[in-house]
Order: structure tokens, then sequence, then C-alpha cells
């Protein structure tokens, strides 16, 4: 979680399909967590403009794509949903922020809410940023 974290936040070389491979590791990981809810009553949260204006630094040649496809998309060839790399790993690195903050107070709840936001949220997003990833290479 750590390592996935800092990547989506400082990059260090990766390429698209590198981080492609981390965020696909990570969901087979969190999926073989237990599924719970954190007990955890107020959730450290980082704001959401600031992060994505911090991924778009690290990875500037991600943008709107085909979630079908993970085709790259012009404003000229648009499909009937958009897909938006940066939302997607902002999502992803709000939520594994969370999960690492909780980890000082409670491992229990950090991996609850890995899982449960897993299932509700992010897990969808990686799912279709990762075809993206790979398509950019």
């Amino acid at each position: 979680m750590r390592r996935v974290h800092a990547a989506l936040l400082d990059r260090k070389g990766l390429s698209p399909s590198a981080l492609a491979d981390l965020l696909s590791d990570l969901r087979r990981e969190v999926q073989a967590l237990p599924f719970g809810v954190p007990d955890a009553d107020d959730l450290p949260r980082e704001t959401y403009r600031d992060l994505r204006a911090r991924i778009a630094r690290a990875w500037p040649e991600l943008g709107f794509y085909d979630p079908a496809t993970g085709r790259a998309l012009s404003t000229c060839d648009l499909p009937a949903e958009i897909g938006d790399a940066l939302d997607d790993l902002t999502d992803l690195a709000r939520d594994l922020g969370t999960a690492l903050t909780l980890t000082d107070t409670d491992e229990a709840d950090a991996l609850a809410w890995l899982r449960f936001s897993h299932d509700i949220h992010w897990g969808d997003h990686v799912q279709d940023v990762t075809r993206h990833l790979r398509w950019l290479g």
C-alpha cells in the first residue's frame, strides 16, 4: 500500500504500465482481505484538489480515456462513458492515504478501511485506469 501510494505521488521513473502492474497487485492483495467496516468515526482525508495537482505533476501524460479500451481520447472521439485517469488516481491516493494514516492508530481499522473503500470505490477506478496505463505503455 505504501509503495503504490508513493508511486502515485512521486512516480520515481515508473512507466504507466509499471504503475498498472502495481495497481493490479494491490487490488488482488486487498481483495484477499476479509471484508469489514472501519470503526473510525472521523476518517482523515486529504484535500482532493491539492492531491490531484500533485498527481498531475507526477503523471503529466495521463488524461481522459475510453474505459472500454483504455485508449486516450481526443475531443473529436467521445464514447458514451469517459474515464479521467487523474480522477481515478486521485481517488485511489486519497483512500490509500486514509488507510496509511489509520495504521498509526489502529491497524485493524486501516485494513478494514482499505477493503471497504476498495469494494465501494477505488477498486472500480483501478480496474478502469489500468487498461489506460497499459495502453500508454
